[in-house]
Formats: C-alpha cells, structure tokens, sequence
C-alpha cells in the first residue's frame, strides 16, 4: 500500500513537470447488467438480475493513468432509486471489490412494490488504501471521475386479474339491463321530433368535440409536466359520451329522449372526430407513439347501447304488464348501476389514489364542472327548457371511459397506459361525487315540501245561507215584474229568473 502511495506521489510530479510518462490502456471500470432493462416486473414478483464488472475504453488519459496505475479497489454502493417501487431484497455484490484483468460477477434480486419507474443504481468510489476507507483526499476528489454510477432502468407493473375481469363482464351486463329499461321509457315521437328539430344534438356535439377536447388539452398542458397525464387527460376529453350520462339525466328528471339520441350521436361521429383530435392536435402528446384507435370498441359500445334499447321499445309495444314493471324499477334499479359502477371503478382502480395529487384533483375538477357549466351555459342560451338543459349539461361533463382507456392500453406499454389513466379515473370520481351530493340534496328538499304541503291546512269556504231577511232586501232591491217565475241566486245575493236560468 506505501508502495501505491509513493508511486501516484511521483506520477502526479510528473504530469506537473509536463515529463512525458509512459500511457497505460485507455481503462476505467465499468458495470454491465443483464439484462440491460428490467421491464415488465410485477408487483409483489422476485427477478434476478446479474451484473459483470470489468473495465472499458475511455478517452480521458490522466484518468486511466490513474485509475489503473493506483485505484484498482472500489468501494460499492448498490440500491433503488425509490424504494416505494422497487426493493433491492438480495444481493451478492460486495462492499468492496479488486478489479483484476478477469471479470467479476455477481447476482442480486429486486422485488416489485408499485407500479412506476425507478432506477437501480450501481455507485463505485475509488478506494486509495484499499477496501478500507473511502478516499477523503481533496486533490483526488477534484476529478469528478473518481466515482462512477451506472443505471439499471426497470419498470413495475400490475399483475393480471381474473377478478377484475369477472366483475367487468357482470357490471356490462347489468348496464345492458338497465338500457332495457331505460328503451322502455322512449318516446319515438319524441325522439322523432328531436331529430326533424335538432337543435339540442346539435349544442351536445358543438360541447363534445369542440370545447371537451380544447379544455383537456389546455389544462393537462396548465397543470402537468409529464407527458402520460397529459395524454390520459386529453384521450378522455376526445371520447364519446357515456352510458352514466344516461342514469344520471333520468335520475334528475332530464330530457332522456335527448340524453340517448345524443349518446348515440356523439358514439357514431367518434368513429372520425376522435381520430380527428389524436392525429392533429394529439400529435404533440403522442409523439414516438403510434396512436391506436379503438374502432372495436366504439362499434361495441354502439352495439351494447341499440340493442338493448330495441328491446325495450319492443316491450313497451307489446307487453303492458312488463311496462308497469319497468316504470316502477327503473329508478331504483340505475342508482344501484350507478353504485356498483363507482364501486368497481374504485377497486379496480384503486392504486390510482395513491398517485393522486392536488394538480390531478384541480385538473378533475376543472374538466368535469367546465363540462357541466359550458352545456348549460350554452343550451340556455339557445332557450332550451330545463330538462334539455339537464340533459345537455350532464352529457357534455360525462365521457365514455372504456374507448379512452382502450386507445391508452392499445397504444402504450405498461406502466404507461396505468399511468396515464390517473386523470381519467380522477375525472370520473370528481364528475359523480358531486352529482350524488346533489341528487340527496334535491330529494331531501322535494321531500319536505311534500310534507309541508300535506301538512298545510286546508281552507274552508263559509257556506252561503239562504235567510228571510236576504231575500226580502233582494226583492226590495231588485223587484221582478213576474215574480210567479222568479227565484232566488244565493251567490249573487239577488232574484232571477228562471227563464233566464233555463
């Protein structure tokens, strides 16, 4: 070790004096993992990753000089970046490890904690005296090469779940149900009318595809750095209607004629309107992407909205008895849709909450009221009546989730398409929460002015009577010439005839 010591005392006399000194092989340590990227590891899963340490070229000579000629030991840190996604559970690399003309290797393992992505790092320090201390010497820290960090980039993603997708499939079938019942409340002509007159499907889709997508893009762009939340936020903003659009204009007494033909409508032109926003204005966002419409899914989703509404027009037309039935379920039945919905979306999607954030919150917040206020906004400017105006208003705030969350998977690896799904599920949550604590509102407030009224009580008209003294003083004031066919009008307190009456 003196021996060390003594020999950089005199190399760096050397370089001082500008004495030529003789140059080693261009070396400086190095790391190499293999795999080069770990991808792909789920949550609560164990993966080995093996690393070789040797040495590589480099341009830098004073450098290699030294790196090889004293520093051949090197102290070793090993970890995660972000120990909330990713753990470091085993490892076999040394604190401290001899670089020989042979490559070393070692082994460790990480273990997936949440979805993201992290690094796992690899740091070695030069050690002057060997694999005892870490060097402290001021003049050789000046060279900002005297550590090297090598980067292992992994990923973490959810594991697969039959459960998840069992209770999709029922939750669809439920929602096809209720479409059923919700057929059963249509009036052709009425939907007849609103399609000879389309004014209201007209502001709806002036709302949907022009101002929905504007206001995506302008807040993600307000309020996010990172690209994924912005494409979550504004792929959501370019979807179509909903089916909750639906529930929640019946629920509030809206123009339901309206709200189907319009998320029919709004269904149908996405077909070329969201390819519209995607390739033009969601270029900026997507970039290396290529962008994957779900053209499947909007053609399933058109299909699970006429079909069962069919029926229930069919119902209507044929069966009474089942139409009673209907009449009196239909609103009970679509707040347990609307329970279960958010239920399941809630469990499903429940590691989003912990990625929540206040810009994610405001961003729901913004999008979802901008929607409601702007479809209102506009319909009482085009003089529609308030339930059009409830109908119009809920359908622009209430998009069709599954056709942003498709395009997202389709389109983007994971983690990613889980990522950028923190907005959309943000948007969904602050657009319904709000919707129920109106809705209690407003039938507690129904309820106790039902009772109020009940309670008021009624009013009791005094009775007119017929006495002596009225009649004389009507005869004396209105004397008839043939009083064998007179009579006496209570109400107008004098004498008739009953000619006249006949």
């Amino acid at each position: 070790m003196p021996i060390q010591i003594l020999s950089y005392i005199i190399y760096m006399a050397s370089v001082a004096s500008g004495m030529n000194t003789p140059r080693l092989p261009d070396l400086v340590p190095r790391v190499d993992f293999h795999p080069a990227e770990l991808l792909g590891v789920e949550e609560n899963e164990n993966r080995d990753v093996f690393l070789e340490f040797n040495w590589r070229n480099t341009t830098n000579r004073t450098l290699t000089d030294t790196a090889q000629t004293f520093f051949r030991d090197f102290h070793v840190s090993l970890f995660s970046e972000d120990t909330s996604l990713l753990e470091v559970v085993n490892s076999s690399v040394p604190e401290c490890v001899h670089l020989s003309d042979d490559p070393k290797n070692f082994s460790l393992t990480v273990r997936g904690i949440f979805l993201g992505y992290t690094n796992v790092k690899v740091v070695l320090k030069t050690a002057v005296k060997g694999c005892e201390n870490i060097i402290s010497d001021g003049s050789i820290l000046e060279y900002e090469e005297s550590s090297w960090t090598y980067d292992l980039l992994t990923s973490v993603i959810r594991p697969p779940s039959i459960l998840i997708n069992s209770v999709t499939i029922v939750f669809a079938v439920l929602v096809a149900f209720n479409f059923v019942n919700m057929g059963v409340q249509l009036d052709l002509d009425c939907i007849k009318s609103v399609l000879m007159k389309p004014i209201g499907p007209a502001i709806g889709f002036f709302c949907q595809f022009l101002f929905m997508p504007l206001a995506a893009y302008g807040i993600s762009y307000l309020l996010f750095s990172d690209d994924s939340l912005r494409l979550g936020l504004f792929t959501l903003g370019c979807s179509p209607g909903g089916s909750m659009s639906n529930f929640w204009t019946l629920l509030f007494d809206g123009d339901v004629n309206l709200s189907i033909t319009m998320t029919f409508i709004s269904t149908f032109a996405a077909l070329a309107m969201m390819p519209l926003w995607i390739f033009t204005l969601g270029a900026t966002l997507f970039r290396d992407r290529e962008a994957t419409i779900p053209y499947m899914n909007m053609v399933g989703s058109l299909v699970l909205l006429t079909l069962p509404i069919v029926i229930g027009i069919l119902i209507k037309k044929y069966s009474p008895r089942l139409t009673r039935i209907s009449n009196k379920i239909i609103k009970p039945f679509t707040i347990i849709i609307v329970l279960i919905g958010i239920s399941m979306a809630s469990y499903v999607n429940r590691f989003v909450f912990l990625l929540f954030t206040w810009r994610v919150v405001v961003a729901g917040i913004g999008i979802a009221w901008g929607g409601y206020c702007f479809g209102a906004l506009i319909s009482w400017m085009c003089r529609l009546d308030r339930a059009q105006i409830v109908a119009i208003s809920i359908e622009t705030a209430f998009q069709n989730p599954a056709v942003a969350f498709v395009l997202l998977l389709l389109t983007l690896p994971q983690p990613d398409a889980d990522l950028s799904s923190v907005p959309i599920v943000a948007q969904l949550m602050l657009t319904g929460i709000p919707m129920w604590v109106l809705l209690i509102i407003t039938r507690v407030y129904k309820k106790a002015k039902d009772c109020g009224r009940d309670r008021k009580p009624s009013v009791i008209e005094k009775p007119h009577i017929d006495t002596v003294h009225r009649v004389y003083f009507a005869v004396e004031t209105n004397p008839l010439e043939d009083m064998d066919d007179v009579y006496y009008d209570a109400k107008r307190d004098k004498l008739g005839n009953t000619q006249s009456r006949l």
